[in-house]
């Protein structure tokens, strides 16, 4: 028979352990008996150490950028936009194919990563990647569970239960929550929290306009560079003097990449890996080829290759109009113009426009305009070049020249 001294040798004695005899009294058990279920009770009972499982803390945020430069503006939109909230604090950075969406949110991530003591969870949704496909939301969550510490054996293996199970674990906590890449919002709202204490950044090329009206996300939309930072990529990178010996040289180099980040990272890479070739010669390489000379063998440091990537997303019907915008003369567009280029009614040429506008591959200006970075211009003149026939471009460009002709005849006459 086990007995409740035997029981006790060595532990701290159990404050319930009279109640327990009361409980056994009460029940009008003999001696044995309320021993016995006094024992079997405490035995069951776990050490605090067994019971408390060891916390985790992920701290899965990728190293800073080291050549981050400028942003001044975005960064102080960020802070302005995680200010706490009833709701999880969510901000969707969009923009262009090697705009720099990433570097800004991991330069605001380290930055701020004490405001989050419980971790930061970090994941590549690989929206538009070189080469995979965009990664499940079901395995984003399991890889967030597992650096969360949670047991595989809880997790079912569906969707909605895991999700629950993710939002649970980090219920109450202070965490940062980044997912980076997003190729649209079924992929990102699995991720969400549900509890104010979480903050969460996403970056995607596609506008999340569901993210903006469904959870009160903050938009921000990421361009080019200004000219100081620019100038400031440029010095950090190569130096004052290179810069100094070649002004005009600079100046045309900073002109042809647009201020494009990946463009000006890509030319000073070639700087940095020729140091004795003058950067008058990149320049006129990158004159006179443009896009070809943006080109490199690593999809990631390829100009043309990270825009590829925006035009799976696309329709066909899509893909077609992007072309044939690159081709039309002027700066920009405007809407009755842009229908007699694609042959579509206006009512749907309004539509083309506005995923293209949501996939940052077109600027909406005032006065119901439209216009292409140049750098973007540049690959979609090379997308209709390969992808549209001849005949089919000429066409394009003659009934936008029919109406061009049409609105002067009717301005001539009014």
């Amino acid at each position: 028979m086990r007995t409740i001294r035997g029981l006790e040798s060595g532990r701290q004695r159990n404050p319930q352990l009279g109640s327990l005899r009361q409980l056994a009294g009460a029940m009008g058990l003999d001696a044995n008996d309320r021993d016995e279920l006094v024992a079997t009770t405490l035995s069951a009972r776990p050490e605090p150490a067994e019971a408390a499982a060891e916390a985790v803390l992920p701290r899965q945020l990728p190293a800073a950028p080291a050549w981050f430069t400028g942003r001044h503006r975005e960064l102080d939109g960020l802070v302005a936009a995680m200010q706490p909230s009833a709701a999880a604090t969510i901000a969707a950075v969009s923009g262009a194919g090697g705009i720099g969406k990433t570097w800004l949110v991991l330069r605001w991530a380290h930055q701020f990563r004490d405001r989050f003591p419980d971790g930061q969870l970090f994941v590549d949704l690989r929206g538009f990647s070189p080469n995979s496909e965009p990664l499940d939301p079901l395995t984003a969550v399991r890889g967030f569970l597992h650096g969360l510490g949670v047991d595989p054996a809880r997790m079912a293996g569906r969707i909605d239960e895991d999700s629950a199970l993710y939002r649970s674990t980090v219920a109450g906590k202070r965490m940062l929550i980044v997912l980076d890449n997003a190729a649209g919002v079924d992929q990102v709202v699995p991720l969400l929290p549900g509890t104010p204490a979480c903050t969460v950044l996403v970056t995607s090329r596609m506008i999340l306009t569901p993210l903006l009206h469904r959870y009160g996300a903050h938009h921000l939309s990421l361009s080019v560079f200004t000219e100081d930072d620019a100038y400031t990529l440029l010095t950090l990178r190569l130096g004052d003097q290179r810069l100094a010996a070649e002004p005009e040289a600079v100046a045309e180099l900073v002109a042809l990449c647009g201020r494009y980040p990946l463009a000006l990272a890509i030319m000073t890479a070639r700087a940095l890996a020729f140091p004795d070739i003058p950067l008058a010669e990149l320049t006129a390489e990158l004159r006179e080829s443009r896009l070809d000379a943006l080109d490199d063998d690593d999809p990631t440091a390829s100009q043309p290759a990270v825009m590829s990537w925006s035009l799976r997303a696309l329709t066909d019907e899509q893909r077609i109009a992007f072309g044939l915008l690159g081709i039309a003369p002027g700066a920009d567009i405007g809407l009755p113009a842009a229908a007699s280029l694609t042959g579509l009614p206006p009512r749907r040429t309004r539509s083309v426009l506005r995923k293209l506008e949501e996939a940052s591959l077109l600027c909406r200006k005032p006065g119901d305009r439209y216009a292409m970075h140049d750098i973007i211009r540049c690959y979609a003149v090379h997308t209709a070049s390969t992808t549209l026939a001849e005949e089919e471009r000429e066409s394009a460009l003659r009934r936008m020249v029919d109406f061009h002709v049409h609105a002067a005849h009717v301005a001539d006459r009014v």
